[in-house]
């Protein structure tokens, strides 16, 4: 039911900011010295809560952001959000770029959505340069059509969530679903009418309503 076929990886996400009238991707090394920056300008979403839930729709679009690291690095990537505004800062002392995928919510009947790849760039020491096919992620996305929804649940503090993409046919099984994966993660993964994935701790997913009219 995903488009990428990828071993799955139960992460925990970081913070996640919703309202995002400017989106802005900060790469900074981890040495103060050899800082780096970037900028993205993003779209307007929807202010959520923890223990919340976003159901994509028609006019919706995921940014999906994802470091680049230097060949051969290993090493995890740190990722803020909330705690800096509009601000999501990736860090990491091999960090050499980022890349950015678009997949557009497109109606599919009864009330259900399908994802499509829209445009993706790449960003490397200061140049950005298209993706003439999709890239491919750390993580799958649903390839069918259904109801997705994006679960979100804070966990010790403010500024750490978690993160997962669910899909089903059916509504009703995918908000009792929702339920019981708030009381229990455990349940994310191939769970009879729903499937769920969860998002690396470093991607940033991001809801963008590209059907509302600019400020």
């Amino acid at each position: 039911m995903y488009l990428n076929t990828q071993p799955k990886e139960k992460a925990v996400p970081p913070s996640q900011s919703f309202l995002l009238l400017t989106l802005t991707v900060s790469l900074l090394a981890t040495s103060a010295c050899s800082a780096r920056a970037a900028r993205v300008r993003g779209i307007a979403a929807p202010t959520q809560t923890g223990n919340s839930y976003f159901d994509l729709a028609p006019g919706w679009r995921l940014r999906i952001v994802v470091p680049l690291l230097k060949p051969g690095a290993e090493q995890a990537v740190q990722l803020a959000g909330q705690t800096e505004g509009n601000t999501i800062v990736l860090s990491a002392p091999n960090l050499e770029g980022y890349q950015v995928s678009y997949y557009s919510v497109e109606r599919s009947g009864d009330g259900r959505v399908r994802l499509k790849f829209a445009a993706a760039e790449t960003n490397r020491d200061g140049k950005t340069i298209p993706e003439p096919s999709a890239p491919v992620l750390p993580f799958p996305l649903p390839a069918k059509a259904g109801h997705i929804r994006l679960i979100y649940l804070i966990r010790e503090s403010k500024s750490d969530h978690n993160m997962a993409i669910a899909i089903s046919k059916r509504l009703n099984a995918l908000n009792s679903f929702t339920e019981r994966f708030q009381r229990n993660q455990g349940v994310c993964g191939e769970n009879g009418e729903v499937s769920c994935v969860w998002v690396p701790t470093q991607i940033a997913v991001r809801p963008e309503n590209v059907s509302a009219p600019s400020r």
